[in-house]
């Protein structure tokens, strides 16, 4: 006999209580340390009868299985998260970052959108439909990975498919995706099914050292990086609108003018859409770290710069070091493709997945749409449709949330989720699973 339905305050008192025990793990990554997190979800679902199972190559950085056992005749559906983190500039923030303060009705700290939010909400869903001895036709599963900000250090996703190639989820519900968007044609939804790569380039810019008591020591690197820098941000990437991308100018700006030409009004029908469509028509390039190894009295001979690239889907490492050599023109510089574009692969868009995420929307806000596109950022998303072919969503409904609040918060300061927010994914992870759960093959 099923357990009366849970009520929206326990969902929303669970969900609320767990993401802040996740928010006070610092789990900043560098260095991870994952496993504080891993440990308090553990401790979380093992309570309400979900098995648990750790697959760690480094004990602090482990990764988490957990599953809701189904009958074996029908699909199975993952929730994939990630418990790291980027890391938080202290003085930056008006809150501490990670002490999960719950102000203004939401839950401020490093990882609350990015994204221990649908972390703690999925885990709440999972546990609910085991209090409530829902029995799925396939397993339900939380994916919990390490590693997912940097993956350098090969512990989580890539490690997790190797040791565990037996998982094969046939859906999967991931990072990405999710915020309600009030445009002139009407609230969307975006669904990433898919994403562009990413890239890193090293940038290594030649001067003369020097002594940097005299005025003319030759080139110092610092004014050449600089000179560089600023052609590199006044550089726009050619526009390429991919078919993934032409369904959102579509639904933003119909028309029968080809989709560049309709790309600009699709833009401005909303500030947080234009700036995801601008990193989705072109490649983006951000310098995030320039070192200049030099004594204090000592002008450089040499500095580096990162950037970090994020070519489109199918872009080969010599085209991408070729346009950056465009943006940033002639000068003294080498190019290093320190990291090689990696992700880019999709999923379809006509599945029972999509299905159960409108059927949701549809009764929880009406009158929005759901949009299929390409996510702007990697996720752990790509790693899972390689390894095991599943079809793999981003999708993290924020209802009430501000877009650009979430765009410029979730890797920088004062990053907070509306508790509503919260409840609003929890109820979403909830139909999902109930909907995919009920069907057998």
């Amino acid at each position: 006999m099923l357990e009366p339905a849970v009520t929206e305050t326990d969902l929303r008192t669970e969900a609320s209580e767990l993401l802040r025990r996740l928010v006070a793990c610092d789990t900043s990554n560098p260095p991870g340390r994952e496993t504080q997190a891993v440990a308090v979800l553990e401790d979380y679902l093992q309570s309400a009868g979900i098995a648990c199972e750790r697959v760690a190559k480094d004990p602090e950085r482990a990764n988490l299985i957990a599953r809701l056992p189904g009958r074996g005749c029908g699909p199975s559906l993952a929730f994939l998260g990630h418990v790291d983190v980027v890391v938080a500039q202290r003085d930056e923030w008006s809150v501490e970052p990670f002490a999960g303060v719950e102000r203004d009705g939401a839950i401020w700290g490093r990882g609350t959108v990015d994204m221990k939010c649908q972390v703690a909400s999925t885990a709440v869903a999972l546990a609910t439909l085991a209090r409530e001895g829902f029995q799925p036709a396939g397993d339900v599963l939380l994916l919990i990975m390490a590693d997912e900000e940097v993956g350098e250090a090969g512990v989580g996703a890539p490690f997790l498919v190797e040791q565990r190639p037996d998982l094969r989820p046939d859906f999967v519900i991931g990072e990405g995706a999710g915020e309600r968007f009030d445009t002139a044609a009407g609230p969307i939804y975006l669904l990433d099914h898919g994403v562009k790569a990413t890239a890193e380039i090293t940038l290594t810019v030649r001067g003369a050292p020097g002594d940097a008591s005299l005025p003319d020591t030759g080139p110092n690197a610092l004014y050449e990086a600089a000179r560089l820098l600023n052609r590199l941000e006044s550089y726009s990437s050619p526009v390429r609108i991919l078919p993934e991308v032409e369904t959102l100018v579509d639904a933003l700006e119909p028309g029968e003018a080809p989709a560049v030409e309709r790309l600009a009004a699709a833009r401005a029908t909303d500030s947080a859409i234009d700036r995801i469509l601008g990193a989705l028509v072109g490649t983006t390039f951000q310098p995030s770290i320039l070192e200049a190894p030099a004594p204090q009295n000592v002008v450089p001979g040499t500095v580096t710069v990162t950037i970090a690239c994020g070519p489109l889907p199918g872009t080969t490492a010599e085209e991408l070091e070729a346009e950056l050599r465009e943006a940033l023109g002639e000068g003294p510089y080498d190019l290093e493709v320190t990291t090689p574009p990696k992700g880019g692969s999709t999923s379809g868009t006509d599945t029972p997945l999509r299905e159960a995420i409108e059927a949701f929307l549809a009764d929880e806000d009406p009158e929005a749409r759901l949009v299929p596109t390409l996510g702007y950022g990697y996720s752990d998303c790509h790693v899972i449709r390689e390894a095991y072919g599943s079809v793999a969503y981003g999708f993290i409904p924020f209802r009430h949330a501000d877009a650009m609040t979430n765009l410029k918060t979730k890797h920088g300061a004062d990053e907070r989720v509306l508790v509503d927010d919260l409840e609003f994914q929890a109820r979403a992870a909830l139909a999902v699973a109930r909907s995919i759960g009920s069907r057998e093959w």
